[in-house]
């Protein structure tokens, strides 16, 4: 039987995501004692009052990232907005509103990304909305650098991205008691210096693959674990393909 590169890909496509579907014991995250629950449990009563008020003075810019799973684009912003300069803040635009909804604010209030939230009309219909810290860089999939690098150099700046990835996820997880595991290419920005990765910051603070965690798991275990559920081969780009 012969398959074509489209229909191995599709069939890729498919596995990558039925893993990231897969709950959290499936994925054995449970066999690491000091990841705690899933983020969204932790929401409480007073985390419920974040989305009640109406936002005024919001000047939208262009749109910067279209329609999520969970949420209906990320807009830049101008102006200023309590006392922040538009270039440093960004929109977020829920689909709706619901306990993951409250444990973003949670988890952004926590690492000290949060700006504001509540109810914004976009296009004509009120929507729940974050605004947050803009995370400098960009996804590395789309840097000029890795668009013209060759297979070999692709997957080394893969390797550095996510090596800087990993370290990010230990520093946040031991100072902030949250584990962030949802680290696809797409919801990781990175900033270069000629063909290397120089930086990378996490991005995305959904509920989806968020934990809590024991500050006292040693920065060893956490880059382990980060790199054990994240390689190369998982930040699958579909134009190296094409």
């Amino acid at each position: 039987m012969r398959f074509n590169s489209q229909s191995l890909l599709l069939v890729f496509g498919s596995m990558m995501v039925a893993v990231w579907a897969l709950p959290l014991i499936a994925r054995n995250l449970q066999g690491e004692k000091w990841i705690l629950e899933e983020y969204e449990k932790t929401v409480t009563a007073a985390d419920k009052n974040v989305f009640k008020a109406k936002l005024k003075d919001v000047q939208l810019g262009p749109l910067l990232s279209t329609e999520g799973l969970h949420n209906n684009g990320i807009y830049s912003m101008k102006g200023k907005y309590k006392g922040k300069s538009g270039d440093d803040i960004v929109l977020k635009v829920l689909k709706s509103v619901d306990d993951e909804a409250y444990a973003e604010v949670k988890a952004l209030k926590g690492i000290g990304e949060y700006v504001d939230s509540g109810m914004f009309t976009v296009k004509g219909k009120e929507a729940p909305v974050i605004i947050m810290i803009k995370v400098p860089g960009s996804v590395l999939s789309d840097t000029p650098e890795y668009k013209k690098a060759k297979t070999d150099e692709k997957e080394k700046m893969k390797e550095e991205a996510i090596d800087l990835m990993c370290k990010e996820v230990a520093e946040v997880g031991k100072s902030k008691g949250i584990l962030h595991n949802d680290n696809r290419i797409e919801n990781i920005h990175v900033t270069m210096s000629g063909n290397k990765v120089v930086s990378a910051k996490l991005t995305d603070w959904g509920a989806y693959e968020l934990y809590t965690m024991d500050k006292s798991a040693s920065e060893a275990e956490i880059i382990a674990f980060c790199k054990k559920h994240w390689t190369h081969v998982d930040w699958f780009v579909q134009a190296d393909f094409e």
